[in-house]
């Protein structure tokens, strides 16, 4: 039985690693089924055995490489940010450089997820890949140990991930309005006025 659902997952993520490439390379919009269907080397029903649609693969392909993402940095944040001393701010503030600097280094996840980036956090807190838990468990225990309640900390993690994956996508993918080295300082000094209010501190800055 296990080695049945082993073969069937092994299935699905090679459709969605298929699309994945073919949707970096031609963009979503020009890919098709068909598409997906050929470069894979499978059958069109068996597709659907997977997928309702294309939008339904899309759908899974960025809840896929935002947790791949995220995983990637918070595993590197966990290791940089180690400290038990270091304040929420510190955190706060490294955590955010590194998201920046990570997006930026990644412009071809963020061409397929787009806006997406933190797609996984939506699960919030049950994640989609459970390797992850340990790492953000400790930020959110941070946050409570600055007087803040697990469901805000939880909400304050995410508002605070989308808005810098959102703003920051365009000034990546499309330097429009805004450049990202312009926009760096603003972005960073209001995602770390959303964690003071979190935490009722007045002000967070770096």
């Amino acid at each position: 039985m296990k080695e049945y659902a082993d073969r069937k997952n092994e299935k699905r993520m090679k459709i969605i690693e298929t699309a994945y490439r073919l949707f970096q390379q031609k963009s979503v919009s020009s890919t098709a089924v068909d598409d997906v269907v050929k470069a894979a080397g499978i059958a069109r029903g068996t597709f659907y055995l997977y997928f309702k649609d294309k939008s339904d693969l899309l759908e899974q392909i960025i809840l896929f490489k935002s947790t791949e993402a995220m995983k990637l940095l918070l595993e590197e944040a966990d290791m940089r940010f180690d400290d038990k001393n270091a304040s929420l701010c510190d955190i706060a503030a490294g955590f955010i450089d590194m998201y920046i600097d990570f997006l930026a280094a990644h412009s071809d996840i963020l061409a397929v997820v787009t806006k997406n980036i933190s797609s996984c956090l939506k699960l919030l807190p049950a994640f989609y890949d459970k390797s992850i838990e340990a790492v953000y468990d400790r930020i959110i225990n941070k946050f409570m140990e600055n007087g803040c309640p697990a469901e805000k900390a939880h909400r304050t993690v995410y508002i605070v991930a989308d808005l810098i994956g959102s703003v920051c996508s365009d000034a990546i993918l499309c330097g429009k309005p805004f450049t990202v080295d312009e926009i760096r300082d603003d972005v960073k000094n209001a995602a770390l006025s959303i964690v003071a209010g979190a935490v009722g501190e007045k002000e967070m800055k770096q």
